[in-house]
């Protein structure tokens, strides 16, 4: 055993500080740390050199999202030249099964794999992998990876490694209802039930994560909604479209949502009606704006971006940026989200 794996030796299974970061991880359910806190405990209870958290899909490639001791230099090896011939990947997109799982075990005599030793595992000095694979929605995973640079995992090292899963994956399961249930406490969108409103999420790639029944339900019925998704997709701000009968709302994640890092969350709405009387209080609304930001607040509620804003109307982006803030000043508002919210039911979306 090298000398940064002996510095990177395992805790005492079970000890006080192994059971004070087995306490940790309870406490980071929930949290943008969370996945850090497992890869922790895991990493001090097998040596090894290295570490990394991987994002599997049946769909997609292989994201990054975290890595502990690894070089700039492996990181653009693995991100330029193994993301489609990593057996780990393959290996989840094969069987779809949770579980510890070492690179010896995968290792075959196929061409993939040789490749993968040849431009990956020689370059980067890594000589044996474990990975932990932990289910999430939309037929993903998370992986968390020791990497050793001498000699193999021992049957050891797999045994404790497979004693600690099932406590980490009951942890993994808990942090997964801990974000749905703040994603339906936090007012992302206005809502008041996130569970119950139809919701899609899509991972970076433009890959669906997850949908609920109603979402489908409407999607089925209604195929604008999924033309307005591929239009909103590429967008990195809250946006809104009308969608038929529905308006498509849609924020991004930030790159620690472990579901879907930097993916993109859309929520559909019942399209709003003016009602008897709405265009006279649409122009009394008006009123309190100059032609100009009244023209721009038009083109707000139908979902423009302030890039096809300051195209359709020949302007810089910072003029209207401008527009924007004098709008929200007037209309007594903090955000785009506010305005909407406060100015959708007078107006009809055209």
């Amino acid at each position: 055993m090298n000398e940064e794996v002996k510095r990177r030796a395992a805790l005492r299974f079970g000890n006080a500080e192994w059971f004070r970061r087995f306490g940790d991880i309870a406490k980071s359910i929930g949290t943008d740390r969370f996945h850090e806190a497992l890869m922790d405990l895991f990493g001090a209870s097998v040596p090894h050199n290295a570490g990394w958290i991987i994002r599997y899909s049946r769909a997609a490639p292989p994201d990054v999202i975290y890595s502990w001791n690894v070089p700039a230099e492996t990181l653009r090896i693995y991100n330029s030249k193994c993301l489609e011939i990593d057996p780990f990947s393959r290996h989840w997109k094969r069987s779809q099964s949770s579980g510890v799982l070492t690179l010896a075990q995968l290792e075959t005599s196929d061409l993939d794999f040789l490749l993968y030793k040849s431009l990956y595992l020689g370059p980067a000095g890594v000589s044996d992998e474990m990975g932990m694979f932990f289910s999430t929605i939309g037929h993903c995973c998370l992986g968390l990876f020791l990497d050793r640079r001498a000699g193999r995992f021992e049957a050891s090292d797999v045994r404790r490694a497979s004693r600690m899963f099932p406590a980490l994956e009951g942890f993994h399961r808990a942090h997964l209802e801990r974000l749905f249930d703040n994603l339906r406490r936090k007012d992302v969108f206005g809502a008041q039930d996130f569970i119950n409103r139809p919701v899609f999420i899509q991972d970076r790639f433009g890959i669906e994560v997850y949908s609920n029944a109603s979402w489908s339900c409407a999607a089925r019925s209604e195929p604008a909604i999924m033309e307005a998704v591929a239009e909103l997709f590429p967008e990195t701000s809250p946006q809104t479209r009308l969608a038929g009968n529905f308006v498509v709302r849609s924020e991004t994640f930030d790159k620690d949502f472990s579901l879907a890092p930097r993916g993109r969350m859309f929520v559909l709405e019942p399209r709003p009606l003016i009602g008897e009387g709405g265009a006279e209080r649409r122009q009394d609304v008006l009123q309190i704006f100059t032609p100009r930001e009244g023209e721009v607040l038009l083109m707000i509620m139908q979902g423009w971006s302030t890039g096809q804003i300051a195209q359709r109307l020949e302007m810089s982006k910072g003029t209207i940026r401008n527009l924007r803030l004098r709008i929200h000043r007037k209309a007594e508002v903090a955000s785009e989200r506010e305005l909407i919210k406060k100015f959708m039911p007078i107006f009809e979306l055209t």
